[in-house]
């Protein structure tokens, strides 16, 4: 049976993940579970940006992924892709590894407030959007779908957790 595994990578808030387990489950309709394993970052830092890359980690994240599952690596870690100065997160389309961080998605980096509600839902939002990459969608242009591509957090504030109809059924079906 096929299984979504979360993996943190040097990711503290791990209770935070716990609680996201049963949403995710539910939203993909598979058992998805949380995975601690060493994992050692360090040789995928780039000095020059102070950031790391999230290419190199997600293709060490693939090649430890059973048949038919997923694995999201969730990080505190600032990411990076060549063409972008950051990222939130990054999949392989139909592929079977995606990547988060939370590093931008605190309000705190904004000279905000914190919130741990909106950051537990930014993070959710993109969890479940990298995942959809990874079963195989695209970005959306459906105003509120969390398949839309976010570049700035606020961005990420305006659209749900949810799918649209039209993703969903593309899910479903790419899903049986």
């Amino acid at each position: 049976m096929p299984l979504i595994k979360i993996i943190p990578l040097q990711f503290p808030a791990v209770e935070e993940l716990e609680k996201m387990l049963s949403i995710i489950s539910n939203r993909f309709k598979m058992e998805t579970s949380l995975s601690t394993r060493p994992f050692d970052m360090n040789p995928y830092f780039n000095p020059v940006r102070s950031q790391y890359n999230a290419n190199e980690i997600i293709q060490k994240l693939v090649t430890s992924a059973a048949e038919n599952n997923k694995i999201v690596g969730i990080t505190e870690l600032d990411l990076f892709i060549p063409v972008l100065r950051y990222i939130f997160g990054q999949a392989y389309l139909g592929g079977s590894a995606a990547l988060v961080s939370g590093h931008r998605l605190h309000n705190s980096r904004y000279g905000l407030a914190e919130d741990p509600n909106l950051y537990f839902n930014r993070l959710l939002k993109c969890l479940i959007h990298e995942l959809g990459h990874a079963f195989g969608l695209k970005h959306c242009l459906k105003l509120g779908c969390v398949m839309v591509s976010t570049t700035y957090v606020e961005e990420m504030d305006q659209k749900s957790d949810l799918f649209c109809h039209s993703c969903q059924a593309e899910l479903t079906e790419l899903t049986q």
